[in-house]
């Protein structure tokens, strides 16, 4: 017969794995909007509020069974792993939410005329976040170095692409502003991607690792 404490951590588990899908339609949303320069924000926000809603829930249970349950050393990792992760993922659907928003703050604004590597940066963004849920379902270690490989990636994109903004002549202010606040968040999301990945593999071995 499964423990509680056992019963609980599966359950946590599911609600991870359901904000985590969650979310990385409500990023694929919101760059399809930015791209398309079409208003997405009132679903993205309607999925970001249901995420804020299931990142509270995961705190509130696994606080609860560290309270009652009493949880030995494996446990407890896992426990306090599960509520750093719903806080990065939530950080995800927090930074789709601000892309959504980038149209109604600026309104539509020129396109850019330059080699901008938007695309394959979000492409990557992309594969760091599916990458971080696969891990949540099924911690596998090639998984986490092929994540910490991507992230680099995507790093060096954010540099690259933040220098040809830079640089842009006879641009838009509005587009400007509009590309350098996108591949910002997308940076940061990669980052979130990493810390599940160290979380995931301190509460699986002990062991503290940094991706970035």
């Amino acid at each position: 017969m499964a423990r509680p404490l056992d019963q609980g951590i599966t359950r946590i588990k599911s609600l991870i794995i359901k904000m985590g899908r969650l979310t990385e339609d409500s990023l694929k949303l919101a760059l399809e909007g930015f791209a398309k320069k079409e208003d997405v924000n009132v679903q993205v926000k309607a999925w970001s509020n249901t995420i804020l809603i299931l990142s509270e829930e995961v705190e509130d249970r696994a606080t609860e069974l560290i309270a009652l349950q009493q949880p030995m050393a494996g446990d407890l990792r896992t426990l306090k792993a599960y509520i750093k992760i719903a806080y990065d993922i939530e950080r995800y659907s927090r930074y789709a939410l601000d892309i959504s928003d980038i149209l109604n703050r600026l309104e539509e604004w020129p396109p850019f005329k330059g080699e901008l590597k938007l695309d394959e940066m979000a492409e990557k963004t992309l594969a760091t976040v599916e990458i971080s849920i696969r891990l949540i379902e099924a911690m596998d270690e090639k998984l986490v170095f092929e994540l910490s490989k991507l992230e680099a990636e995507t790093d060096e994109l954010y540099y690259g692409n933040l220098a040809v903004l830079a640089k842009a002549k006879k641009t838009d202010h509005r587009t400007i502003i509009a590309y350098t606040l996108t591949i910002r968040y997308l940076e940061r999301i990669a980052d979130h991607a990493s810390y599940i990945a160290e979380s995931l593999t301190y509460a699986a071995t002990g062991r503290r690792i940094t991706l970035r």
